[in-house]
């Protein structure tokens, strides 16, 4: 056993970890400032808040649109992380209860940070075209989100609540109006209440728009 190599390798992991819990911390706070000033925020004040230096700061983030796009990455990756718990949670429920639970997630998560998502958008629009790898991270963690949904959805076949000739459509059809009901709050900058939203959207989905 090489006792040396061992006693080296722990402390670069604890090293890692650190690493990791500062990068997490100045994320939270950056979120705070840009909610606060929006577009104004400074790296700065991010750095003020976080209690560094701007040149700590710089260390994890070249620029500010970098920190923008960790931001937006490590919230995308709660939110899977959130679908994943209510997913086991509700795993001996019908379909139905576990379409609402796993939609109110992603709603309540937006509603959460409603002030970044709102400053992301403005961003995307201020800038008029998509910046390289933006609309890849996007399409990836939506992909994510729709294979949760086509697992989900084999069990709305199962227990008759959907049919099954459609079934390879749902979870396009499920985000779509998902990112419509997110994207128009984010436009009126004002939120609704989740099950607010998620009545209508259910009904639709699982009912029809027909009148009875």
């Amino acid at each position: 056993m090489n006792v040396r190599s061992t006693s080296r390798g722990k402390p670069q992991s604890m090293r890692m970890r650190m690493k990791e819990e500062a990068r997490a911390a100045i994320l939270d706070a950056a979120e705070q400032v840009l909610a606060e000033q929006g577009q104004a925020a400074r790296m700065d004040d991010i750095a003020a808040r976080v209690g560094v230096s701007v040149g700590t700061l710089y260390n994890y983030f070249e620029d500010r649109q970098q920190l923008l796009e960790a931001l937006r990455d490590m919230r995308g990756r709660e939110l899977l992380a959130l679908l994943d718990a209510e997913l086991e949670r509700s795993l001996q429920t019908p379909y139905r209860a576990r379409l609402h639970g796993f939609l109110r997630c992603i709603l309540e998560h937006s509603r959460t940070h409603f002030r970044l998502f709102s400053l992301l958008l403005e961003d995307s629009l201020r800038r008029g075209t998509s910046r390289e790898g933006d609309m890849d991270r996007h399409m990836v963690m939506w992909r994510e989100v729709a294979l949760r949904l086509e697992h989900l959805g084999q069990q709305g076949v199962k227990e008759g609540a959907l049919r099954p000739e459609d079934a390879h459509h749902y979870p396009a059809l499920l985000l779509d109006m998902m990112q419509g009901l997110v994207l128009r709050q984010l436009l009126a900058k004002q939120t609704a209440p989740a099950d607010e939203l998620l009545a209508p959207l259910l009904r639709c989905f699982l009912e029809g728009a027909a009148p009875r």
